[in-house]
C-alpha cells in the first residue's frame, strides 16, 4: 500500500534504528542493493554427512548477548517430528523446540550442548546433539539478528537486523549477503529488515545469512542467520492448501492430536472428483458434537483442537480464553470449528469450509519481544491493491475517545499483558467465528459423521441458505461504486480511470448512503456473498457491545502534506438506523444467546470533522464541550509509524472459503 508522505517520513525514522541514527537519512538504502550477489559457500558446520539420516546445521561459537541458531535437516525422507532439548551449558530459552531450527540468545560463557529428537516420514528415529561455544559478550556497539527459523519452499519469511548502540554510536549502513545455500532473491528496501521467499528444493538445505553494520565510527560489526527449507510432499489436485506451515497438536494426548494436522492443515487435504481426502465429521467432528448439543465447550475441550507452530501460542492462547472470555461467547462460538491453527507464517487469518476450521496469524498472540521475533513481517499481500487510488481507506478501534489498543513499532522490543490481546485476538476471533457460525449456525450443528463437515454444509451453501444470504436477501448492498471499489481494494481488480479519479469525499458519499458497516464488506469472491458483510458486523457489533469499543472509519486523499487529512468519516457506523435491523438479523442467526434488543442501546454514530486531520478527529463530542487538543499522547516517530500502519491496515483479507463445490 502506498503511503501517505506523513507515514512514509515516520518510516524513514523506523528504519535507523536503536535510537541512534541519523533521522534524515536511512542507513544502507544507497549502498545495499535489492538484490545482493550471494556467495554460496557452505561453512563446514552446514555440510550434509555421507550415508546420513538427518544432520544438524549450528553457529559452533556465538557470543554472549547475540543470537545463535541450530537446524535439524534430513539426508532422505521428510521430518514428520522434531524435539530439541538443551542437555548442558548456560541456560538458554528455546521458543521453537518443536521445529527443525531453534535460536537462543546465551548471557553468560560456557558450552552449550543441544539434542534434536527426530522422526522421519517413513517412521525411522534418530537422536543428534551439538555443541555451541558461547564466548564473552560484544564491547560496544553490535548487531544482531533475530531469528533463525525453518519455513517451508514457496514460503515468504523475513529476519530482522537489531542495532544494539552504545554512546555516540549511530547506524551509518546496513549490508546484507547471503553466505550459503540455493540464491534467493532479497528484499532490503528497509536496511534492517530481509525478506525473500524461500526456493523450491528437492532436500532440506540450510540457507545463512549475514548483515553488516556500519557505525559513524567505522567500526563494523556482522551477525548471521540460519534457515533451513523444510520440505513437504507436493499437492495434489483439487488441493486446499498449497503450502502448509510446521505445526503440531498443542495438546498431545488430545482425543484428536493425531488427526488434527492431517484433516485439518496438510497439502494431501484435497476436494476434487475422486480424489477426496477430507476427514469425516467421525474422524474429526465440529467441538459441538465433542461437547454435546447445546452444550458449551470447556476451555479444555477446545485446547484439545489447537494446532500450533510454537508452544507458546497455545498456552497465550489458553490464557486468553481463561481469562477474557467471561460471556462464554468465544466458546459457544468455538462449537463451530473443528480445528484452531495458529501458525507464525499463518497471513492473512482465514476460514475454511472445507476443513471446518480457523486459521489465526500468530501476530494477534505474542506477549513478549522474544515470542513476537518467530513471527513474520512479511506484509499481506494483498495491501498494495489500492496503491493507484486518490484515496486511502483508514480504520481504528475507539474506546473513549482514546486508540483501544496500542501500537507496537516493528523496532522495538515490547511486551504486552493478556487483557491487550483482546483489541487484537479478540477482534479477529469474532469475525473468523462469524464465518464459523455463518456456515454451521448453532441450529444445523447435527453431523452426519460418514460425511465431512465440508459434505455437510455444501448443500445449504448450494442453496444459499445461509444467515449470509438471509443478510444479502433481505438487506442486500446497494452501492454499485462501494461494490466495485470492493473488487479494488480487497480482492486485487485493477481499478479504471473512472475510479481512480474517485476522492475521499466521492468515497465516503457513496459508502456513508449505503448501510454497511466496514468497506470490507464489499469484498466478494467468487460465489461467497455476504460472507464478509456479515463478519464485518458481527465483529463491530461485539466489540461495542462486550468491551465499549467503537470503529472509526474514514477515508483520506493520498497527500503530500505532513497530516492525514479526513475527507469522510464516522465512528460506531454500527449503530446506523439502516442497519441496526441487519446486525439483529446476523445475531438471530448465529449468536441467538445474545438479545437483540442490545442493538438499540448502542451509542449514536458520530460523523467526524472532514477538513481536519485524522489525529484531530480522535476526540469526538467529548464532556464540557469540544476542543481542538488531541488526545494523542506524545508519540515518537516509530511509535506514529506503527500507529498509522495500523490504521490503513486495520482489516484481514480472505481469499475463497470454500473449497470446489462439486460433489465427489
Amino acid at each position: 500500500m502506498r503511503l501517505p508522505a506523513a507515514l512514509a517520513i515516520a518510516t524513514l525514522f523506523t528504519a535507523c534504528g536503536g535510537g541512534g541514527g541519523d533521522p534524515t537519512r536511512v542507513p544502507g538504502r544507497v549502498d545495499t542493493p535489492s538484490t545482493p550477489t550471494p556467495t554460496p559457500t557452505p561453512t563446514p558446520t552446514d555440510t550434509r554427512p555421507d550415508g546420513c539420516k538427518a544432520y544438524i546445521a549450528a553457529d559452533k561459537t556465538v557470543a554472549a548477548d547475540k543470537a545463535g541458531g541450530a537446524s535439524v535437516l534430513s539426508c532422505g525422507a521428510p521430518l514428520a517430528d522434531v524435539s530439541w532439548t538443551q542437555v548442558s551449558g548456560p541456560a538458554v530459552t528455546l521458543q521453537a523446540a518443536r521445529t527443525p531450527t531453534i535460536t537462543f540468545e546465551p548471557r553468560e560463557k560456557g558450552v552449550i550442548v543441544l539434542r534434536a529428537d527426530v522422526t522421519l516420514a517413513d517412521g525411522s528415529r534418530q537422536s543428534l546433539s551439538t555443541d555451541v561455544t558461547v564466548t564473552e559478550a560484544p564491547v560496544g556497539s553490535f548487531l544482531t539478528l533475530r531469528a533463525d527459523h525453518s519455513v517451508r519452499p514457496g514460503t515468504e519469511t523475513s529476519v530482522r537486523a537489531w542495532p544494539n548502540l552504545f554512546g555516540g554510536d549511530k547506524v551509518v549502513g546496513i549490508v546484507w549477503t547471503q553466505v550459503s545455500g540455493p540464491t534467493v532473491t532479497m528484499n532490503t528496501e528497509d536496511p534492517q529488515l530481509l525478506m525473500f521467499k524461500a526456493p523450491d528444493v528437492t532436500a532440506d538445505v540450510a540457507l545463512r545469512f549475514r548483515a553488516t553494520m556500519t557505525l559513524n565510527s567505522g567500526v563494523k560489526d556482522s551477525d548471521d542467520v540460519l534457515i533451513s527449507l523444510d520440505r513437504q510432499a507436493a499437492p495434489g489436485q483439487g488441493a486446499l492448501f498449497d503450502i502448509t506451515a510446521r505445526v503440531h497438536p498443542y495438546r498431545q494426548a488430545g482425543a484428536y492430536a493425531a488427526v488434527l494436522a492431517r484433516c485439518a492443515y496438510d497439502v494431501g487435504v484435497r476436494y476434487s472428483g475422486s480424489s477426496n481426502t477430507l476427514c469425516s465429521a467421525e474422524v474429526l467432528p465440529p467441538l459441538q458434537t465433542e461437547a454435546g448439543i447445546g452444550a458449551v465447550p470447556s476451555v479444555a475441550q477446545v485446547m484439545g483442537r489447537v494446532l500450533v507452530s510454537h508452544d507458546f501460542l497455545g498456552a497465550n492462547f489458553e490464557q486468553f480464553l481463561l481469562t477474557q472470555d467471561a460471556n462464554s461467547d468465544f466458546r459457544r462460538l468455538l462449537a463451530s470449528v473443528s480445528t484452531i491453527v495458529i501458525g507464525s507464517h499463518v497471513r492473512p487469518s482465514f476460514y475454511s469450509a472445507g476443513t471446518g476450521a480457523i486459521y489465526l496469524d500468530a501476530n494477534n498472540l505474542w506477549l513478549t519481544a522474544e515470542q513476537r521475533d518467530v513471527v513474520t513481517e512479511v506484509p499481506d499481500y494483498r495491501a498494495a491493491f489500492d496503491d493507484n487510488l486518490n484515496f486511502i481507506p483508514l480504520g481504528r478501534s475507539v474506546k473513549n475517545n482514546a486508540y483501544a489498543r496500542r501500537s507496537y513499532p516493528s523496532t522495538a522490543r515490547v511486551t504486552r499483558t493478556t487483557d491487550e490481546l483482546l483489541f487484537d485476538l479478540g477482534r479477529l476471533m469474532y469475525h473468523e467465528l462469524a464465518h464459523a457460525n455463518d456456515f454451521l449456525p448453532s441450529v444445523e450443528r447435527a453431523m452426519n459423521p460418514q460425511r465431512s463437515i465440508w459434505e455437510n454444509i455444501v448443500d445449504r451453501v448450494s442453496s444459499r441458505t445461509l444467515p449470509s444470504d438471509a443478510l444479502a436477501g433481505q438487506f442486500p448492498l446497494q452501492s454499485s461504486e462501494m461494490l466495485g471499489m470492493g473488487q479494488v481494494l480487497y480482492q486485487g481488480k485493477n481499478a479504471t480511470s473512472v475510479q481512480k479519479g474517485y476522492t475521499a469525499a466521492d468515497i465516503g458519499r457513496f459508502f456513508g448512503s449505503d448501510r454497511a458497516s466496514d468497506d470490507y464488506a464489499y469484498s466478494i469472491f467468487e460465489d461467497d456473498s455476504s460472507r464478509e458483510d456479515l463478519a464485518m458486523l458481527f465483529e463491530e457489533f461485539m466489540m461495542s457491545y462486550r468491551h465499549d469499543v467503537r470503529y472509526d472509519v474514514g477515508y483520506i486523499n493520498q497527500t503530500t502534506g505532513s497530516d492525514l487529512i479526513v475527507g469522510w468519516g464516522q465512528r460506531g457506523r454500527i449503530a446506523e438506523p439502516a442497519i441496526k435491523p441487519r446486525i439483529k438479523l446476523v445475531l438471530q442467526r448465529i449468536a441467538p444467546w445474545i438479545d437483540v434488543s442490545a442493538v438499540d442501546r448502542l451509542p449514536a454514530p458520530l460523523m467526524m470533522r472532514a477538513g481536519e486531520s485524522w489525529d484531530a478527529n480522535l476526540v469526538l463530542n467529548p464532556p464540557g464541550g469540544f476542543s481542538k487538543q488531541s488526545a494523542l499522547r506524545k508519540e515518537s516517530a516509530d511509535d506514529r509509524a506503527a500507529r498509522l500502519r495500523g490504521d490503513i491496515k486495520q482489516r484481514e483479507r480472505h481469499g475463497k472459503m470454500t473449497p470446489d463445490p462439486r460433489q465427489p
